[in-house]
């Protein structure tokens, strides 16, 4: 067959259906700096101000179908793919951050639910959250933080059932929520419930009031106090006294997807400061012009850039390797919106005094964005919490390398083919990683493939240099202790899995993802960023960040995520059309 000039016709791209959710929830929505969009940037400026949920946001999103992608197929929902997921959480966080970290919140409710709930347990969960209800998950308390062992709140048994007892306190949808999963100290230890205020009432239930906060606003960030709460017998979710553990593993899905929510506002942040940077005159000429403004922006762009390949391999982990996830979770949280967040600074000094503005560039937006994003590395555990799993994963992990089969890199960071999610109940999370690590372990291959790259292999020598010697710290029995260097070694080791992220997506899909994903500069400023990053000399490479801005002018120019997946975005706002005359 020839194509219509006579030439071979070209071999068809490997599928990228997963993103197709994605793209047609971008059309649905419209170009946020749309100020007539529901999710626009512009009202959510306006309610921002006035400390008030997004309402026409929440709307815009339920509309669209968000909340159907938050329950599984198996329970009449659209949530097939959690790689698909993390697509539709960047696409809506670049409008509105707040709308995602509720439905994120209800998500965590739901999640043991669908993971070990009953028949009768997941029917109705999914009917409340088809029906645009809010849930909450009960776990966070004032004086435990995030050790789940020092849980306050009591369980006692009663006839028929259990009264519950304690406060639960920074939780989200605290004060709106329809239902709430509850960990609870309990016999024969703690246990998961399942509160069903919608209906069985809020006797014995006060709600706390909303807690104000820097970023976020909109977002019901409360708690609420159980006095006398009674709950039947056909409460408790999964096997009693599993709930430590059950928390343990919905945090691996949720704490995945809290990256989705800053690569979405990632986004939003380097569109607002490229925007201005090519209009902006100084010195005669566009600040873009400007070679301190160009490295910014390249390097804010190949930050975003590794936190997608890091949090697009743990999204599809969570589809095809869920056994690996104690670890590679706790890995995304630390990397993913940590680089985000630094990315968004980075914009902030692009645009100088107008990133504090609550008017002008972009209706005032970027402050807002700023301070919304600044939160998610404290979401779902803090990134020292991370750390602390980390290296306790890889301590465990260090006794047991070389045990059970590995995973094929292929199917691993085949990003965009279909791999559907098995059904939460069918591959429940893990509690260790079983000791196997085909990311780093896979970066000698990587190596070996580009050993005759003068400029890049270099870098390869280092970082498994780095990822060598940190192998060594887990395998010294200090280190199953709280040390400094400990802490140390697991950052290490997340700079180390995100860079080797960044190569297995270069080797093994860039042909497929094509346009920005197959061009070699991106990847190499991305690994002198990671390098930086663990403290050791990285030479700029000038030519490729200024690529990397071309790229971001093209993306921009064609209405196209500042992403190595070629995901068109709801087409560009230009302005009110001019009047006729």
């Amino acid at each position: 067959m020839t194509g219509t000039r006579g030439a071979p016709a070209a071999p068809a791209r490997p599928s990228l259906a997963a993103f197709d959710a994605a793209a047609a929830f971008e059309r649905a929505l419209g170009c946020p700096f749309d100020p007539g969009t529901g999710m626009s940037l512009a009202r959510g400026v306006r309610a921002d101000d006035r400390e008030t949920e997004p309402t026409a946001a929440y709307e815009a999103a339920w509309v669209a179908g968000l909340h159907e992608h938050i329950v599984p197929v198996t329970e009449g929902g659209r949530l097939a793919s959690f790689e698909s997921l993390l697509a539709l959480v960047r696409a809506a966080s670049r409008r509105e951050l707040a709308v995602t970290v509720g439905l994120g919140s209800t998500l965590l409710a739901a999640a043991p639910v669908w993971t070990w709930g009953d028949d009768a347990q997941r029917r109705r969960v999914a009917e409340l959250v088809l029906g645009r209800a809010w849930g909450t998950a009960g776990i966070s308390e004032e004086a435990a933080g995030s050790d789940l062992l020092a849980t306050g709140t009591r369980a006692a048994p009663a006839p028929g059932g259990f009264v519950l007892d304690g406060e639960k306190w920074l939780v989200g949808n605290g004060g709106r929520s329809s239902f709430a999963t509850v960990l609870a100290a309990s016999e024969p230890s703690f246990g998961l419930f399942l509160l069903d205020f919608a209906a069985d009432g809020t006797d014995g239930v006060r709600r706390l009031p909303k807690i104000r906060t820097h970023g976020l606003r909109g977002h019901d960030l409360s708690g609420f106090t159980l006095t006398g709460r009674r709950a039947g017998a056909d409460a408790v979710i999964g096997r009693p006294g599993r709930g430590v553990e059950m928390v343990s593993g919905m945090l691996q899905f949720t704490r995945t997807l809290v990256g989705g929510g800053s690569l979405g506002a990632a986004d939003t942040a380097l569109r607002i400061a490229l925007r201005h940077a090519r209009g902006r005159v100084l010195y005669g000429r566009p600040t873009l012009a400007l070679p301190p403004v160009r490295t910014l922006l390249a390097r804010a762009f190949a930050d975003v850039l590794v936190a997608e390949c890091t949090g697009l391999a743990a999204a599809r982990a969570l589809d095809v390797a869920r056994q690996r996830m104690p670890l590679w979770s706790a890995v995304a949280k630390y990397v993913v919106p940590g680089l985000c967040v630094d990315a968004v600074n980075a914009c902030g000094e692009v645009l100088s005094a107008r990133s504090y503005l609550r008017e002008g560039v972009a209706d005032g937006a970027f402050q807002k964005l700023a301070r919304d994003v600044a939160i998610t590395p404290v979401f779902e555990g803090t990134q020292l919490v991370q750390l602390d799993t980390v290296r306790a994963q890889l301590v465990s992990g260090a006794r047991r390398r070389g045990t059970g089969a590995g995973l094929p890199l292929p199917l691993l960071f085949g990003f965009g083919e279909p791999a559907p999610s098995p059904a939460p109940r069918e591959q429940r999370p893990a509690i260790t990683y079983g000791g196997a690590d085909e990311v780093t372990d896979g970066l000698d291959a990587a190596a070996e493939e580009l050993r005759d790259d003068a400029e890049l292999a270099p870098l390869l020598r280092t970082l498994l240099t780095v990822r060598d010697e940190t192998r060594a710290v887990f395998r010294h029995p200090d280190a199953s202790h709280r040390t400094s260097e400990a802490y140390d070694a697991a950052r290490r080791h997340c700079l180390v899995h995100a860079a080797a992220c960044c190569l297995h997506t270069w080797t093994r899909r860039r042909d497929a993802l094509g346009g920005l994903a197959a061009d070699r500069a991106w990847l190499s400023v991305a690994l002198r960023r990671v390098v930086e990053r663990l403290g050791l000399p990285a030479r700029p490479d000038r030519e490729g960040e200024d690529r990397l801005v071309r790229h971001l002018e093209d993306l921009d120019d064609d209405d196209r995520a500042f992403s190595l997946v070629p995901l068109r975005l709801a087409p560009q706002y230009r302005g009110p059309a001019p009047a006729r005359t």
